[in-house]
């Protein structure tokens, strides 16, 4: 039987003349017998007129899934075209069955093609690509060897683990011996390691540790760290208190932070040996109590901004009982960084007290750290909050204190808050606007008013940076406000359609409609409709479905109709099928195959059954296919095409039982 509709079938296409009908024959074909089907195809290839051929594509593509072995032996074909055709398919359609070619590839003198070769083997999954993909790690090229090691971590599990150590080996040796730089491939293949190592592999990883080459130690110990077997902090420990001669800071800085990532105590009297300052990121994750004065006075000592962050940060964590711990300790200390610290985290549990301290030490601080302070006590309701952003901002000639303000401002809620950003926003240096930008948009509608009536009061050289903080809101409380500055020519127009195309919400959707009413001009109303379709909601589908009748902005409106994917919009979607324009049928095929409402299925039938468009076929029969190739006796009505009916019905039979 299906011998029978393969010969019946390739009859059709050698008899098809408009491109809808070669492609429909084409459809079916690629459903029938494989090599029947694939003998027809590549006999279509060779005669066919060059406009013709792309549409065999799709055919191929289908084969290339059902039967890569055929197309693998068509590559060599004596037919350029048929060769070509054919491998192209492959490539689409990466598999198994495709390997060969793959490893032919892989081979090829070739740079480039030796690289695609070695790519394609990382998208299949055979166990056959292994050891081609390992041997391409020693290529001349290191282009090849790059897309190698891609390869192999798409491919690699933890059975990889000990030929991936190797290879490093092997890599590592290579560079000092011939002068040449595998960073890339050597990171690639050591972030492989990290992620795929598994439990089954942790002899071999902590005997990694006493490796040769300290890449391959530090390797071991990040896998150690992310696998988290207790069985490891012993010989870590080993590791920090007995490193081989000359061991890097940066190998020994990961095993702190492994040692931390375990969580067990007995990490932590080696680590205090080996010194607070390397210690301090494990210190923290272990809860290390007795670290505290060690800590402290390496606060009081730090030399940068950057140093004094991170033992704070780390102080942060130790949190203790009595005025003997972390942060009560720190606030009799000497030095007015650690008592800065610590007041700061005393907001968390002693707000009041914290209060005090921090209102002490504005005065104290020079301008460039008075703003940590300062929005601490913003926080609490202090006045003095206020007055420590305006110490920052008195003498700021290069605005680094005003971006730190502003900053801090996106944490912060109030008119005040509002006040002081839009006082920064026309004078700030242009790098720093965008901070000022962000931090309104975190005020939220409240706001809106303010800054639209600073923006209305600008000069116009200054306007666009109230159009960009416009363009920053994402609250749809917003949307009332701002969507009737889309009409008129309102020069704030940018700047609210751009947030309210980025803030789909029903509020978005009804603004925005609202405002459509107001329009006066072709060109605002197409722009509001453009937004509309970005912004809406599922209850905007009524309002796009008119706006589609009135032929304004089709295209974004049957793109947000598609995303949408509600099937509330199948009705208004069928009835643009029937539209002259092939650009809007094609457009409503494409939302019909996203909604996948089985209540399409038939209208993509009758659609198919008379479209001479070969675009809008292509994806009308992409979509009736999805869903099911539903008929419903579409087929046997009468006046039906006689050879386009048998087509599909072909298609559909031989969809049915694949």
């Amino acid at each position: 039987m299906n011998e029978d509709l393969s010969q019946a079938l390739a009859e059709q296409l050698r008899a098809a003349t408009k491109n809808v009908d070669v492609f429909l024959a084409l459809e079916a074909l690629s459903r029938a017998t494989p090599t029947a089907a694939f003998d027809t195809i590549a006999a279509f290839i060779r005669s066919a007129p060059a406009h013709q051929l792309p549409l065999a594509r799709n055919a191929l593509l289908i084969l290339a899934d059902r039967a890569p072995a055929l197309l693998v032996a068509a590559t060599s074909d004596e037919d350029e075209m048929v060769a070509a055709a054919a491998r192209q398919a492959l490539l689409i359609r990466p598999s198994n069955g495709a390997l060969p070619l793959y490893l032919r590839m892989a081979k090829s003198k070739s740079v480039d093609e030796a690289s695609s070769g070695v790519m394609y083997l990382g998208r299949i999954s055979s166990p056959e690509a292994r050891a081609p993909l390992f041997k391409a790690l020693g290529h001349r090229s290191a282009t090849v060897r790059e897309h190698a090691a891609d390869a192999i971590r798409c491919q690699a599990d933890d059975r990889w683990i000990a030929e991936l150590l190797e290879a490093i080996g092997t890599l590592r040796r290579e560079e000092t011996d011939k002068k040449k730089d595998f960073a890339d491939v050597i990171a690639t293949l050591c972030s492989t390691v990290v992620q795929k190592s598994s439990k089954s592999n942790l002899d071999l990883l902590i005997q990694g540790l006493g490796d040769a080459d300290a890449r391959i130690r530090k390797t071991c110990i990040s896998a150690l760290g992310r696998l988290g077997d207790g069985a490891a902090v012993g010989p870590l420990i080993d590791t920090l208190e007995h490193p081989r001669r000359g061991m890097p800071l940066e190998l020994r800085m990961e095993l702190v932070k492994v040692l931390g990532q375990l969580g067990d105590a007995r990490a932590i009297a080696p680590l205090l040996r080996a010194g607070v300052v390397l210690a301090a990121p494990a210190l923290g994750p272990l809860k290390a109590q007795e670290a505290v004065p060690d800590l402290m006075a390496a606060l009081e000592q730090a030399r940068t901004p950057r140093d004094a962050s991170e033992l704070a940060e780390v102080l942060a964590q130790l949190n203790g009982p009595g005025e003997q711990q972390w942060p009560r300790a720190g606030l009799h200390s000497a030095s007015l960084q650690v008592r800065r610290a610590a007041a700061l985290q005393l907001v968390h549990t002693a707000p009041e007290e914290a209060a005090q301290h921090l209102r002490g030490m504005l005065a104290q601080l020079s301008s460039g750290d008075v703003v940590s302070l300062a929005e601490a006590l913003a926080a609490l309701g202090c006045a003095e909050g206020f007055e420590g952003f305006a110490q920052a901002l008195a003498n700021d000639p290069h605005h680094w204190n005003a971006s730190a303000v502003a900053s801090a401002c996106e944490n912060l809620r109030g008119p005040q808050v509002q006040a002081l950003l839009l006082g920064l926003l026309p004078d700030i240096r242009n790098e720093y606007v965008h901070n000022v930008c962000k931090a309104l948009a975190a005020q939220g509608a409240e706001a809106l008013p303010a800054l639209i009536s600073a923006a209305q009061a600008a000069s116009d050289k200054a306007r666009y940076r109230y159009v960009l903080a416009l363009a920053e809101f994402r609250d749809p409380k917003g949307a009332a406000l701002l969507a009737p500055l889309m009409v008129r020519r309102n020069p704030l127009r940018d700047g609210a359609m751009l947030s309210l195309a980025a803030t789909p919400s029903p509020e978005a959707s009804a603004a925005l409609v609202a405002a459509l009413q107001q329009a006066e001009r072709p060109a605002d109303s197409g722009l509001i409709i453009e937004t509309l379709a970005a912004a809406a909601t599922r209850e905007a589908i009524p309002d796009l479905l008119r706006a589609l009748q009135a032929d304004a902005a089709t295209e974004e409106i049957l793109n947000a109709l598609g995303r949408l994917a509600d099937p509330a919009a199948v009705p208004g979607l069928v009835e643009q099928l029937a539209s002259p324009n092939a650009h809007r049928r094609q457009g409503a095929v494409t939302a019909l195959a996203q909604i996948a409402d089985p209540a399409a299925g038939t209208p993509l039938l009758r659609l198919l059954l008379k479209e001479n468009h070969l675009g809008v076929a292509q994806a009308a029969m992409a979509a009736w296919l999805a869903l099911g190739a539903r008929d419903d006796g579409a087929l046997d009505a009468p006046g039906v095409p006689g050879t386009r009916a048998f087509l599909l019905a072909s298609a559909r039979q031989l969809e049915l039982e694949r």
